[in-house]
């Protein structure tokens, strides 16, 4: 066996296969698209195939009867400061404070201090705030699994937060040991951008400001929830919020354009979840929910598995909900996989051999003429001319 995987679409980098490994011979390394996958050290490979029977991406597709269909609700945190520090509702912070109140502990993603984006273990309310907000980068897990494998055998509790892929990963990592202890919590994942980029445009930032970037949100709600907003505070005191530069990299992220590549072919977008509860942003609210929704973020949560619901009602003291159904909050990640951009081959052949400021101004928009053609459109947009002038040019 040369390898774990036959293609990168094949794994989703979660380390279950490095941590099963009975002698050792898995390390992750990093590809060139700053993606981790795991290598095999053949001199001390004993083909025992453990590390190809526990990936979850491999595995046979179940062909039981699907599970029930989840319990839909919109939730909105009812401590208002815990709504304002949350990308969408506050759900997470509910979740893990009812761990922790059980003495138990929390993994999710972070940012540390060179504003990487890793798994954390938190284990009081301070560490957990970490944890809080989107991070559009792929987390480094780390020694996550066996970390939790150990606390689950002390009798601890714990609650893990990922992508639907590290939970699934974790769940097969930890099969046939006692999960009782266990709360997974998955998102709906639109993919998993690469750090490598992700490194690239905070360098980009920092040069630009000649400052170095402390602190990061992805999702910031300074304009309200329902905008994507980036922003970036540096370590004089500034922030950025409003410059072309700070929100480039969601124009690369929504480009579909440095994803990883198993992403595009996830198993996990569906309402047949392997985690006990998903938490989301639930969009679509105005339309479906309009007198619950305030602009200052709702959480969508289903309800997956018992242990899920037992976890639900157990934080129902501490937030304001609303029942919904599969239908109301149906989201594109629920249906199918970010679709790959037909330019990402050509991304990141641009990337290695040109830089990043070239791809920045070639596929983000920020070379002049590309900001001069948005801006205009937009203007001509406002004035209801946008069509008229596509139809004269033969494109509309």
């Amino acid at each position: 066996m040369n390898a774990v995987f036959d293609r990168p679409g094949d794994c989703c980098g979660c380390t279950a296969c490095r941590h099963v490994c009975p002698v050792q011979a898995i390390t992750m390394k990093v590809d060139d698209e700053g993606f981790q996958y795991p290598d095999i050290d053949q001199g001390l490979c004993i083909d025992c195939r453990a590390c190809k029977e526990v990936c979850a991406f491999q595995r046979p597709r179940p062909s039981a009867p699907p599970s029930p269909q989840p319990s839909v609700f919109a939730v909105q945190h009812g401590d208002e400061a815990v709504r304002a520090a949350s990308t969408s509702g506050g759900m997470f912070t509910a979740l893990s404070d009812l761990v922790l109140g059980r003495g138990g502990v929390v993994f999710g993603a972070a940012f540390d201090q060179h504003l990487n984006v890793v798994h954390l273990e938190a284990a009081t309310p301070a560490e957990r705030d970490r944890l809080r907000g989107s991070k559009y980068v792929q987390s480094d897990l780390s020694d996550s699994f066996p970390r939790i494998a150990a606390l689950l055998k002390s009798g601890r509790e714990v609650l893990f937060s990922g992508t639907p892929c590290q939970t699934a990963g974790l769940a097969a990592f930890l099969e046939g040991q006692d999960r009782a202890g266990l709360l997974l919590c998955d998102i709906v994942c639109h993919g998993t951008p690469s750090p490598l980029i992700w490194r690239e445009h905070l360098t980009n930032l920092e040069r630009s400001h000649r400052s170095r970037a402390v602190a990061y949100q992805c999702r910031a709600k300074d304009r309200g929830w329902h905008g994507h907003l980036e922003k970036v505070t540096f370590e004089d005191g500034r922030s950025d919020c409003r410059s072309r530069a700070s929100q480039s990299y969601k124009d690369l992220f929504y480009a579909h354009l440095m994803l990883r590549p198993a992403c595009h072919e996830c198993r996990y977008t569906s309402f047949q979840r392997t985690s006990d509860l998903t938490i989301a942003d639930f969009w679509g609210i105005e339309r479906t929910l309009a007198d619950f929704d305030d602009n200052r973020g709702t959480s969508l949560v289903l309800v997956n598995t018992p242990k899920g619901q037992a976890a639900f009602e157990a934080v129902q003291g501490q937030l304001r909900t609303r029942v919904s159904t599969t239908k109301d909050c149906l989201q594109p990640q629920l249906q199918h996989p970010s679709r790959p951009a037909p330019l990402r081959a050509r991304f990141w052949q641009d990337y290695h051999a040109r830089g990043y400021r070239f791809v920045l101004d070639h596929y983000a928009g920020l070379s002049p003429m590309r900001r001069l053609r948005r801006a205009a459109g937009l203007g001509l947009q406002s004035l209801g001319l946008l069509k008229l002038v596509k139809k004269l040019l033969g494109r509309g």
